[in-house]
């Protein structure tokens, strides 16, 4: 494992109103940008740039960012239409997972005590099965994560399958199976996220059943070991057979409530486990983030990045597509993609 540092890089802001905006930055060269906050305001964020992943943190004062750390290289590292590496974090621990385009999948974890990255692991436990590429990690307690993606094994068609380690990543569990579709598959091409707080866990994904595309969310209340029935997220539905290559995402409120976003058709909406989709514009590649007083829903559209807050009209954040956002009690940090840059830019709550 390779540790190499980059220029540094300075992110810094100066807010005297609401939704102050600080001009783009462009952070670095790089790819699919992940960003997500602690509870403290410390925020994290991990890219990836041909075959090097990437990290760095931000002050929780400042908001500046240490110069970005390439954690790694992994050979054909798969950073393409939210493929790419993605981040989980408590005070222990920071864990990145990345697929590379044979298939497996691996996880790279941070000791923040001592600050050294252990060996790196592969978590996959049946080799080159999740070659979509789709996968996502969440922390549960500070030695807890769960890591989730689509997976082939047993007969080469996509299921939900998910891992989970007690140990900060060093160590992973047997693999199970979450949710397998009647029709034979879930959705290919569309992302899988997972959010988890204590026992609770909860695996959104797009499904394919019956010829429909539409969002469904999977919940186990005893650490993943058992899971519900999937649930059927909102009460319209998508006919097609294509595969839209949009998968949206679940968050948690601080109480640990579950609030999902996602795109049907044209259309992107924002929903609650058992209650009706609220529309909230239009575009692709929505993703969120809840903070201690605040949630945030950014997605991109005709090339331009849009931020929204709570009941707020839309802010537009500048050119690119792809991004990630992450709240604090103070600002929100938003990072995307354009032209194979990564792009950074800071609002004010």
């Amino acid at each position: 494992m390779r540790y190499l540092l980059s220029a540094l890089l300075l992110l810094c802001f100066s807010g005297v109103f609401s939704q102050a905006i600080k001009s783009d930055l462009c952070f670095a060269k790089g790819h699919l940008p992940v960003v997500t906050s602690e509870e403290n305001g410390i925020v994290h964020l991990v890219y990836g740039q041909d075959s090097t992943i990437y990290y760095a943190v931000a002050d929780k004062q400042s908001y500046q960012f240490s110069p970005p750390v390439a954690v790694a290289t992994l050979s054909q590292l798969v950073a393409g239409a939210k493929r790419g590496p993605q981040i989980a974090v408590t005070e222990k621990y920071v864990v990145i997972t990345a697929v590379n385009r044979a298939g497996n999948l691996f996880a790279y974890s941070l000791d923040r005590q001592t600050g050294k990255w252990f060996p790196t692991v592969q978590i996959n436990d049946v080799p080159e099965v999740a070659k979509e590429g789709f996968q996502s990690i969440a922390s549960a307690s500070p030695e807890v994560f769960h890591a989730t993606w689509l997976d082939l094994r047993e007969d080469k068609r996509n299921k939900i399958v998910m891992a989970t380690s007690r140990d900060g990543g060093l160590t992973w569990s047997a693999n199970r199976v979450v949710y397998r579709s009647p029709s034979g598959t879930v959705c290919e091409c569309c992302k899988v996220s997972i959010a988890a707080i204590g026992d609770e866990v909860y695996i959104q994904f797009r499904n394919w059943l019956n010829g429909s595309r539409d969002l469904y969310l999977a919940h186990s209340a005893d650490g993943g070991a058992t899971f519900a029935p999937a649930q059927k997220l909102g009460s319209g539905t998508w006919q097609l057979n294509a595969c839209p290559m949009d998968g949206g995402a679940v968050t948690l409120s601080p109480s640990g409530q579950p609030l999902t976003v996602w795109r049907r058709e044209n259309t992107l909406f924002t929903c609650q486990p058992g209650q009706a989709e609220q529309a909230i514009g239009t575009g692709r590649n929505i993703t969120a983030a809840t903070g201690p007083s605040d949630t945030a829903v950014v997605w991109d559209e005709g090339g331009i990045v849009w931020l929204k807050r709570n009941g707020n009209d839309p802010i537009n954040l500048g050119k690119g597509q792809l991004p990630s956002v992450a709240l604090t009690d103070q600002v929100a940090i938003c990072v995307w993609e354009a032209d194979g840059q990564v792009m950074m830019k800071i609002v004010h709550l």
